[in-house]
């Protein structure tokens, strides 16, 4: 018997614990703000992270050669250009870390010689997802 109102108890208390309703509330300005930074985000999804830097110059067309020369030996790994005035710099990559980074840096150093690892501020989170 005592095993029986034990059961029932607990049964009773399992059913009361777990059939509560919980309401949560915020405060318009909670949600303005929540909104205004979901928009945001949507409208500019940049992210920082690390590309490897291959070449820098002041000759666009140097900069473009080097790209085709780039995505024939490694056309895996996609590649672009960026201007920065007076500079045109070849990077690849997209990474998080530096470490993953240099991971291609010491792949492409017998190729690229100069090649290092840049921070860049303005990555598409997709970019990451190719790697």
């Amino acid at each position: 018997m005592k095993k029986f109102m034990f059961l029932a108890f607990c049964l009773f208390n399992f059913t009361t614990v777990f059939s509560q309703n919980i309401e949560i509330s915020e405060s318009p300005a909670i949600a303005g703000l929540m909104e205004n930074w979901a928009n945001a985000n949507r409208n500019k999804p940049e992210v920082s992270g690390w590309r490897v830097q291959l070449l820098s110059s002041t000759d666009r067309r140097q900069v473009e050669d080097g790209k085709l020369r780039f995505q024939t030996q490694f056309p895996e790994i996609p590649v672009d250009w960026v201007h920065d005035k007076p500079y045109y710099k070849l990077r690849a990559g997209a990474f998080r870390s530096k470490r993953e980074a240099m991971a291609l840096v010491f792949a492409l150093q017998d190729v690229w010689t100069g090649a290092y690892p840049a921070k860049d501020n303005k990555i598409h989170p997709r970019d990451f997802l190719a790697n």
